[in-house]
Order: structure tokens, then C-alpha cells, then sequence
């Protein structure tokens, strides 16, 4: 017996639209999300040591940063859970077969991730109310808590991904659950999440430092400040960007499918992109000390991340779609498209991301002040 005769029988209802609608949906949701998971997961860990260096002084700029990503936090976490939602239930659609059997191979460690997003959840308005938001200094063990279990968090995605797009080693993981973590990709893939969260919020963090130094009516030494946290974020991207280009080579060398995926054509075309945007992205950062004086580029650099997860969103369902071919050739789904259903899903989802833009921009033109900003 091998991983494959483990695959149970495909549900016989049809799905309801075409494979290729799903597929699409399902980059496009995953982008959503992975711009919210990343900046809370690496905002969380940009908070909690920025806070361990500074040792919750008040009058350090590091602890200003941390308090400003935990009101980033505020929306991240929600928008991160609540946009998760999606691409969970089109992977469900596409991949029954795969995705629930590895959900049930580590199933209490499945489940368990709910207990962690709660109590993670919970330190980060700990955090928010008892320390240096609310209070101006302090509350450095519940950001390191919560920066901690999101973490865990993003470990127990990248196992059941790996295990769900690797039926042949479910034998072995049935045996020994945790063998997971062995795997040759596990930890290359991890860190890419990481390192590309991470990435982003430091660049946010830069691009809001730069913007409000420039543009907010400050006295001499709050802008000294916001020129303080744009440069310590602006080191941050930079080590982030520099680290995921290397392990992004090294993924790519380590993955199984690395030939296949270069050599097709559709594969090959987004993940060459990808690397060109990446090492733009280290040639843009490199290149300037101070991004307050160079307030173009540090929006570039925010923009072309954006662009750069886009990207390899697409070659990110491509590895999976090489890992599972040999289960995909096997199966003929069928559809009965259910046309009005998905005309309510895309009205609903142009009218919630048009909502989250408009309150992305009302906190960035009127931000809260003073314990409303708490």
C-alpha cells in the first residue's frame, strides 16, 4: 500500500462552476489574504522586538513602532482571519481528496490552531491595552506571546499544506505525525512565509514613517523620530528581502517539481517575474540611508512587494497544482455552475474590498488620537 490508496472516493456533487473559475478564485482570495496574514504575522514579530530592544522605554523610537504596529494589528488580525475564509473553502472545493485527509492525519494539532489564534489574539490586545499603545511603555510580554503563537500559526499552515499536496507520505505521517517537520522543504518554506511577512510590514512601516514625516505638522523632534523608525524599518526590509532571496534559490533548488516547473512555459513566465521584482526590490533598497529623503522610493518599494506577492501567489498554486498531478490526472470533476450564486459572491466581494479600502483610507487621512487610537 502506498499514500495513494489512501486518497478516499472523490464526493460524487458536482461542483458548482468550472475547475478553471475556482482556480482563479483561489489565487486571487489567497492574495487578500496573504496581505493581511503578512502583516500581522510580521508586524507582531516587528513589534515584539522592536519592544525586547528598547525594554518598553517610552521615550524609544522602537517602542513607538511597536505600539504603531499593534494599531496596524488592530484591523490585520480581523481582516486576516475573516479573508482566510475563502481561499479555505475554494481549496476544499478543488482539492476534497487531499485537503481533508491531511487536515485529519494532525488533527488535534488542526484544531488546536484555533486555540492558538485565540489566545494570540487575546495577548495582542493585552498588549494593546496594558502596554505601550495604552500606556506608553510596557506590556512587552504580551506582544512576545502573541508575536510566539502566530508564529506556531504560520508552522501548522505549512504542514498541512505540505502534507496535503504529498499524498505519498501519508503512510509515514500516519505513524509518526510530526515527521512533517523533517521534510526538505519544510523549513525553506517556512521561512519564505516569514521572511516575506516580515518584508512587508517593515515596508509599510517605513512608507507610514516617510509619509508622516513629510507631510504631518510635527515639531523638530517627533519628526527626528518618524526618521528614526523609517530607517530602523528600511534596515528591516532590507535584511527580509536580501534573506528570501536566498532562500528563494534555495526553495527552488530543494523543491521536487523545480523542473517541471521551469520548464513549462505558464509556470516559468510568473516565477521568472517574481525573481526580477525581487532583486529590484534589493537593488531599490539598498541603495538609499534614508528613506524620508527619498519618499518615491520607499513608496515604490511597498508597491513592488505588493506586486511581488501577486505574483508568486500564482507560482505558489502552480508548485501545488505539479505537486498533485499525479492525483489530478485521476480525477474528472464535474460541474453544474450555479452562475447566480457567483454573481452574489463577486458583488459581495467588490462591495467588502471597495469597504476595506475606504477604511484603510480614513485611518490613514484621520487617524485617532490620544485613547481612541487605542
Amino acid at each position: 500500500m502506498n499514500g495513494f490508496d489512501l486518497l478516499p472516493s472523490l464526493d460524487p456533487t458536482p461542483i458548482p462552476g468550472p475547475a478553471w473559475l475556482f482556480h482563479g478564485l483561489l489565487v486571487l482570495t489567497f492574495f487578500l489574504h496573504l496581505l493581511f496574514m503578512n502583516l500581522t504575522l510580521g508586524g507582531t514579530l516587528m513589534a515584539a522586538v522592536a519592544q525586547l530592544t528598547a525594554r518598553g522605554r517610552a521615550d524609544d523610537y522602537r517602542t513607538t513602532l511597536a505600539a504603531r504596529m499593534s494599531g496596524i494589528n488592530s484591523y490585520g488580525i480581523a481582516f486576516t482571519i475573516t479573508t482566510g475564509i475563502a481561499p479555505l473553502l475554494f481549496v476544499q472545493v478543488l482539492y476534497q481528496q487531499t485537503f481533508y485527509p491531511a487536515t485529519m492525519l494532525i488533527g488535534s494539532v488542526w484544531l488546536g490552531l484555533l486555540a492558538v489564534l485565540g489566545f494570540g489574539y487575546y495577548a495582542a490586545y493585552l498588549y494593546k491595552f496594558r502596554g505601550a499603545p495604552t500606556k506608553g511603555a510596557g506590556g512587552t510580554v504580551w506582544i512576545v506571546v502573541a508575536a510566539v503563537l502566530f508564529f506556531v500559526i504560520a508552522m501548522i499552515q505549512v504542514a498541512v499544506n505540505l502534507i496535503h499536496a504529498q499524498p505519498d507520505t501519508w503512510l509515514a505521517i500516519a505513524d509518526h505525525p510530526w515527521s512533517v517537520l523533517g521534510d526538505r522543504t519544510y523549513t525553506v518554506r517556512l521561512l519564505h512565509f516569514v521572511l516575506g511577512a516580515v518584508g512587508l510590514s517593515a515596508a509599510l512601516t517605513a512608507w507610514w514613517a516617510v509619509r508622516r514625516a513629510r507631510t504631518a505638522d510635527l515639531g523638530e523632534a517627533e519628526r527626528e523620530r518618524e526618521e528614526d523608525i523609517a530607517r530602523y524599518a528600511w534596515r528591516w526590509a532590507l535584511a527580509a528581502i536580501f534573506l528570501e532571496v536566498f532562500d528563494g534559490f534555495l526553495f527552488l533548488v530543494m523543491v521536487p517539481v523545480n523542473a517541471a516547473l521551469m520548464q513549462n512555459l505558464w509556470a516559468a513566465i510568473p516565477l521568472t517575474v517574481a525573481i526580477l521584482l525581487a532583486l529590484g526590490l534589493l537593488m531599490m533598497l539598498a541603495q538609499v540611508r534614508n528613506p524620508v529623503e527619498k519618499p518615491g522610493i520607499a513608496t515604490g518599494v511597498l508597491a513592488t512587494i505588493v506586486l511581488l506577492l501577486a505574483v508568486m501567489s500564482i507560482t505558489r498554486h502552480q508548485v501545488r497544482l505539479l505537486y498533485l498531478e499525479p492525483v489530478t490526472s485521476r480525477i474528472d470533476q464535474v460541474a453544474a455552475p450555479q452562475w447566480g450564486n457567483f454573481a452574489l459572491f463577486a458583488v459581495l466581494l467588490v462591495v467588502a474590498l471597495a469597504t476595506v479600502g475606504w477604511m484603510v483610507r480614513a485611518v490613514l487621512t484621520h487617524p485617532a488620537t490620544g485613547d481612541d487610537a487605542a
